[in-house]
């Protein structure tokens, strides 16, 4: 079995996924959060709900919470174009959470197939 790099951890943030967004009918691209960064998106959150294996139970955040979570994904994880908080807020409903969602997807915290539920 192979070993573990220092290499192979730190490329893990250089993923790059182009993402479609229909609103826009324009593509953006995003990549996976580090620990680091998921971390102190999830320590924001107070009272955060955890399944029996220590994961967040997203499903179980309450709406405010789930949208704060997700556009604070959406802003760590754009590469092109970067956006802060506030620049999200400015585009179309529902695409910051879209975003958000698809940048925890890759980032492994949001299994595929409830990142599509959402969609």
């Amino acid at each position: 079995m192979r070993k573990l790099t220092k290499e192979d951890i730190l490329k893990g943030k250089d993923k790059r996924v182009e993402l479609y967004i229909p609103e826009y009918d324009a593509a953006v691209v995003i990549r996976p959060l580090t620990d680091g960064e998921l971390t102190e998106i999830l320590s924001m959150l107070e009272n955060l709900p955890l399944r029996e294996d220590g994961t967040p139970a997203l499903e179980k955040i309450d709406l405010q919470t789930n949208l704060k979570l997700l556009k604070l994904a959406a802003s760590k994880g754009l590469v092109e174009p970067q956006l802060t908080l506030n620049d999200l807020e400015q585009m179309k409903f529902g695409v910051p959470e879209y975003i958000g969602m698809k940048v925890l997807e890759i980032s492994g915290l949001v299994p595929p197939e409830e990142a599509e539920k959402k969609s």
